[in-house]
């Protein structure tokens, strides 16, 4: 079984869906910027909840004043998850309605507050694509903000495109791919995750450390995504396999001193244990190993997930780049790690995290309040930060991420096919992967005019990345080749026109020249 171990020796995941790498036609260029802010976590200022009004509340009105004092110039704000929270609650408490959460937030979220008046200066073009937090919130919730002329836009689905038709832009918290945090029907408990109980049992150990006047926020080292530190659980494993889900559920009891048989009330008012939660999600590993196509693939795919969630954010990049190249993107934003992003090495896409915007006052001086911005017209996107003067100023010391962290390389090959001039549609007879495997496999058709993307990846162990893709366009079947092997063998590509490098920041080399070493390796073909 392939596996990931402690050290992070994980190169490959999950075969992507049969419809990945949607041809992306030339798009229009709106002007303005797109603002993203997730993870305020406001909550009832509990002394639990991560945001607490006295001491957040000035920095996320002087985000709010900038979006309002820049409206001219800004297309939308998304709102990108979990800024209200309806988790970090004791156990043995329901947790808040939205209504109650509103009313101890009235200069955020009241009537006259500051997002009600965002509403006012961008003509209602403000989107809510819920996180994991905030997975429950209703449009009757966000309708409590607004007034009689604008109301926040609810956004459901997975993913959410601000360009609207022009997908060159996907955004989503994050959480959907990260195996303790998605929403989860298949359970009594639907649609909380097995995360959400970590959370809680966090919070019964707050109510039992801190001291009277004290919150979470006078505490140092505070905001995990899950509440919980799962880091000292990882150091103690050989590998992540099936048994985590369970081994998750025992070290939030064991470290957070919550009992397994203690009730915790739901926010439906309906109560469960830590016990009936390692029961319902035993299963979970399982079924993300089916989801990603069974087999290595499928371990892949939950070894992965599960990673993300226990090693904050590790992988989540990765997902990131699918995702983007199944739906035709070149931008992707998410949120959820608690960690601001600026791009991605040696990636095929381009990636964003906006951070974590409640992060504890000794924490501070070395987290910072961030959001992102993009230029939708150039998609060059910046991390922002509001500092302790309260102005809003680039934040350049946001990490690089990776798809392959830690010790290991990625020998990727990321194939692009430029049908822009072609003289008819091209159509695929035939793929395969001679080494590693397709995360995103060459797609059906690419239609005159348009170009495609498609991304294949080597497993763990050695042999690299190499396959061919097969297509019929009018004339003699065009087979394309190419590979990224590791060891001493050269990078290779043929079978038509062609460009390539191995640095995703270098420009492409001279046509039908491919550089013998270096990896990933970056193929553009052109039919």
């Amino acid at each position: 079984m392939a596996r990931i171990t402690r050290r992070g020796v994980l190169k490959s995941a999950a075969a992507a869906a049969v419809l990945a790498g949607t041809p992306r036609a030339a798009a229009a260029k709106p002007a303005g910027k797109i603002l993203a802010i997730s993870d305020v976590h406001i909550g009832d200022n509990s002394p639990t909840v991560w945001y607490q009004q006295k001491y957040h509340e000035p920095y996320l009105s002087a985000l709010l004043d900038h979006v309002i004092a820049n409206a001219a110039d800004v297309r939308e704000l998304v709102i990108l998850g979990d800024f209200v929270d309806f988790w970090t609650y004791p156990p043995e408490r329901k947790p808040p309605s939205f209504t109650e959460i509103a009313a101890a937030n009235p200069n955020i979220l009241g009537p006259g507050g500051k997002l009600s008046a965002v509403l006012d200066a961008l003509d209602g073009r403000v989107t809510y694509v819920p996180g994991n937090h905030d997975m429950t919130i209703t449009q009757a919730d966000l309708d409590q903000i607004g007034n009689r002329r604008h109301q926040i836009r609810l956004h459901t689905e997975e993913n959410y495109f601000p360009l609207g038709t022009d997908r060159r832009i996907l955004m989503a918290h994050g959480h959907r791919w990260t195996m303790f945090n998605c929403p989860d029907a298949a359970t009594r408990l639907a649609p909380l995750p097995v995360g959400h109980f970590a959370t809680r049992s966090f919070c019964h150990m707050l109510t039992r450390k801190l001291k009277p006047g004290q919150t979470v926020a006078d505490l140092v080292d505070q905001g995990q995504p899950n509440g919980v530190d799962f880091a000292g659980m990882l150091r103690s494993l050989d590998a992540i396999d099936g048994t985590v889900v369970e081994l998750a559920v025992t070290y939030a009891s064991n470290t957070m001193g919550l009992a397994m048989d203690a009730p915790i009330v739901l926010p439906s008012g309906d109560t469960t244990t830590l016990a009936e939660a390692r029961t319902i999600y035993r299963d979970l590993w399982a079924s993300w190993e089916r989801a990603g196509g069974g087999g290595r693939d499928g371990e892949l795919e939950a070894a992965k997930a599960a990673a993300a969630d226990i090693d904050n954010g590790t992988y989540l990049a990765w997902f990131a780049q699918r995702a983007g190249l199944q739906n035709g993107a070149d931008l992707v934003v998410y949120g959820h790690t608690h960690e601001a992003v600026r791009g991605l090495k040696d990636g095929f896409i381009d990636y964003l995290n906006t951070g974590f915007d409640c992060a504890s006052m000794p924490d501070m001086p070395k987290r910072h309040f961030t959001f992102a911005e993009i230029d939708a017209d150039t998609l060059h996107g910046q991390i922002m930060q509001v500092t302790s003067d309260m102005r809003v100023i680039p934040y350049d010391r946001a990490k690089v991420d990776t798809i392959t962290p830690g010790p290991t390389f990625d020998f990727s090959t990321y194939v692009t096919v430029d049908n822009s001039a072609g003289a008819a549609d091209l159509v695929l007879s035939d793929f395969k992967a001679k080494e590693g495997h397709f995360v995103v496999p060459p797609p059906a058709r690419i239609p005159r005019g348009q170009v495609a993307r498609f991304w294949i990846q080597d497993y763990p162990g050695g042999g690299g990345s190499a396959g061919t893709a097969t297509y019929q366009g009018g004339g003699a079947p065009l087979t394309l080749t190419f590979a990224c092997p590791t060891g001493v063998s050269s990078n290779s590509a043929a079978g038509a026109s062609f460009r390539a490098k191995t640095a995703s920041g270098d420009p492409y080399g001279a046509s039908d020249h491919v550089p013998t070493l270096g990896h990933p390796l970056f193929v553009q073909f052109t039919a």
